[in-house]
C-alpha cells in the first residue's frame, strides 16, 4: 500500500495528465469550473509567502527580456524559413506568461514562492501589452482588435485569480490569524489541487487537439518543437536564476506556463481567415506535457533526495 501511495506522490503531475487525456470527453465539460481549484490552491500557498517579499529583481528584467526577445527571435527566423505554424507555436510558448500555479511547484521543491509570484504578475501584464502591440503588426485580422480592448481582455483572465486569492490571505493573516495558520501549514493541499486542476488541463488539450487540422505528421513536429523550447526555458531559468541565488524559481518562471492563456490567445488573435484552429495550440497542448514530466522529474528527485538526508541522519544518531 505504501508504495502505491508513494509513487501517486512522486508522479502525480502525470497520472492527472493521463486522466485528463483519457476521459477528455467527460472533463471538457467542467474545465470551466478549474479557476475555483485554483483559486482555493494559491490561497493555500499565498498564506506560506510574506508580502514584504514580493520585490522586483534584476532576475525578473532578464527573464522578461528572454520571454519577450525570445518570443520575436523564434516567430521571425522561422517565419524567414517558410514555416509559419511552427513559428507561431514556438512564439507563443516562448510568450506565454508563467502559471499561477508555478509558485505551488517552486515552493515544493525549496524554492523562493515570492520571487515566483513577483515573477508570475510581472510576466502576465507583460504579455497584456506585448501582445495587442505587436499581433496587429504579424497577424493582419488582429488590427481590427482595439489596443484597450485587448489589454484587458487578457488582464481580466489572469489578474483576478492572482489578487483575489493573494487579498484573501493578507485579510485572513490580520483578521482571522489561526485559519490563515492553519491554510499555511496545509500548504500540502495546493500541490494536489494543482494535480487536480491539470486532469481539465489535459482534457482541454486533447480538445483543442481533436478540432485542429494539423495530421499527425504536423503534430509531431509541433511537439518537438514545443519539447525544444520547454527544455530551453527549464535551462535558462535554471541557469540564469542560479547565477543570482534563484535557481528553482527561475526555472519554475521561465518554463511553466500558463497554457490554457496561451491556447484562449491563439483563438482569439491568431485565428486563419479560414476560421480554422490555429496549428500553434497543438505546439501549446504538448507543451503541457513536457512541463509536467520535467516538473514530476524534479519532485522525485527531490523527494529522493530527502529521503537520503533523513537515512543518512538516522545512522548519525546513535
Amino acid at each position: 500500500m505504501n508504495g502505491i501511495v508513494n509513487f501517486i506522490k512522486n508522479w502525480a503531475l502525470i497520472i492527472a495528465l493521463l486522466i485528463g487525456s483519457v476521459g477528455n470527453k467527460f472533463f471538457v465539460q467542467y474545465a470551466d469550473k478549474t479557476v475555483y481549484l485554483i483559486f482555493v490552491m494559491l490561497l493555500f500557498t499565498f498564506c506560506r509567502i510574506d508580502p514584504s517579499q514580493l520585490k522586483f529583481r534584476k532576475v525578473h528584467a532578464l527573464f522578461l527580456l528572454i520571454q519577450v526577445g525570445g518570443a520575436m527571435a523564434m516567430y521571425y527566423a522561422l517565419s524567414a524559413l517558410g514555416w509559419n505554424d511552427m513559428a507561431e507555436s514556438c512564439m507563443l510558448c516562448f510568450l506565454c506568461p508563467t502559471a499561477a500555479a508555478s509558485a505551488v511547484v517552486t515552493m515544493k521543491l525549496g524554492g523562493d514562492g515570492a520571487s515566483n509570484t513577483t515573477y508570475v504578475l510581472l510576466s502576465s501584464l507583460m504579455v497584456a501589452l506585448v501582445v495587442p502591440l505587436w499581433f496587429p503588426l504579424i497577424h493582419e485580422p488582429t488590427q481590427e482588435i482595439p489596443f484597450w480592448q485587448a489589454f484587458w481582455s487578457i488582464l481580466k483572465r489572469v489578474l483576478p485569480l492572482l489578487a483575489g486569492p493573494f487579498l484573501l490571505a493578507m485579510l485572513l493573516k490580520y483578521t482571522l490569524r489561526k485559519v490563515h495558520d492553519a491554510f499555511a501549514r496545509w500548504h500540502e493541499v495546493s500541490f494536489y489541487l494543482w494535480a487536480s486542476c491539470l486532469i481539465f488541463a489535459a482534457a482541454q488539450m486533447v480538445d483543442a487537439m481533436n478540432h485542429s487540422s494539423a495530421g499527425l505528421g504536423m503534430m509531431a513536429v509541433l511537439a518537438l518543437g514545443s519539447l525544444a523550447i520547454c527544455s530551453l526555458q527549464f535551462f535558462l531559468g535554471k541557469r540564469l536564476g542560479g547565477h543570482y541565488g534563484d535557481r528553482i524559481s527561475g526555472g519554475q518562471s521561465l518554463g511553466q506556463k500558463n497554457i490554457i492563456l496561451g491556447i484562449w490567445i491563439a483563438g482569439m488573435f491568431l485565428m486563419p481567415s479560414t476560421g480554422e484552429t490555429p496549428l500553434a495550440i497543438v505546439g501549446l497542448g504538448t507543451y503541457i506535457i513536457w512541463q509536467n514530466i520535467i516538473n514530476s522529474w524534479q519532485l522525485y528527485r527531490k523527494r529522493m533526495r530527502d529521503l537520503g538526508e533523513k537515512a543518512h541522519h538516522a545512522e548519525l544518531v546513535p
